[in-house]
């Protein structure tokens, strides 16, 4: 059985908002970057980075879904002599957290993985098999320990992060410094949710610093855009 950790009942409806913003910011993200491939159809990497960014969008819409069927209300009804008395009672949907939470899990190191393989050396189809079974068995096993999950991800982010921050020394790009922040931030936020078990403010502290780094990856591009038009 999956583990669940609960938010702080102050935070609770927040944090749907927060990834709502998130599938808005990697929507809008993929959008654009599909506009370069058509523009520029021999850079793939445009290409790629589209299908992660949907893929990260969908597995957030996965994530909302499953919060809304998390529970399932029953009406049940007790005799007291003459009387009848109904009430409802609401009890937690083993089945479907189960898959709406592996099924959010798969796509975001999918989407992760795709995008650290934009950047990686090894061109192999068959390590892309290899990995893919790799993620398919992590996240099997993050039904136990929902660690696995975060860590995968985080080793999937900080090569992507390393290959940022050399790019930016050399080219001094402000965008692309922008971009290894945001990909930084939010794999500081897998290291938060690795954390979850400490206490319940730290969920709404991962959260945030989730938060932060789709606003820098959003500024990032905006950035770019900015810097495009200006070029023209």
């Amino acid at each position: 059985m999956i583990n669940i950790f609960f938010s702080p009942h102050w935070f609770s409806g927040r944090d749907i908002l927060i990834d709502i913003f998130s599938i808005i910011v990697l929507l809008t993200i993929s959008f654009v970057t599909f506009r370069y491939y058509r523009l520029m159809k021999s850079h793939k990497k445009h290409l790629y980075f589209s299908i992660a960014t949907i893929l990260l969008a969908l597995s957030f819409i996965s994530k909302i879904v499953t919060n809304f069927t998390l529970y399932e209300q029953f009406y049940n009804t007790i005799f007291l002599g003459p009387l009848a008395l109904t009430f409802r009672t609401v009890h937690y949907s083993d089945t479907l957290f189960l898959v709406g939470t592996l099924i959010y899990r798969f796509l975001t190191l999918l989407g992760f993985y795709l995008l650290f393989r934009i950047y990686s050396e090894n061109k192999l189809w068959y390590t892309d098999v290899l990995i893919i079974y790799l993620l398919v068995i992590a996240m099997y096993f993050t039904s136990q320990a929902y660690y696995i999950f975060h860590l995968t991800a985080l080793f999937l982010l900080l090569p992507l992060v390393w290959r940022y921050i050399c790019n930016c020394r050399q080219t001094k790009d402000k965008a692309g410094k922008l971009i290894a922040w945001s990909f930084g931030t939010i794999a500081a936020s897998q290291v938060a949710f690795i954390l979850l078990s400490i206490d319940k403010i730290v969920y709404v502290l991962a959260e945030m610093i989730q938060f932060i780094g789709y606003v820098l990856l959003l500024s990032s591009f905006l950035l770019v855009r900015f810097y495009g038009k200006k070029k023209k």
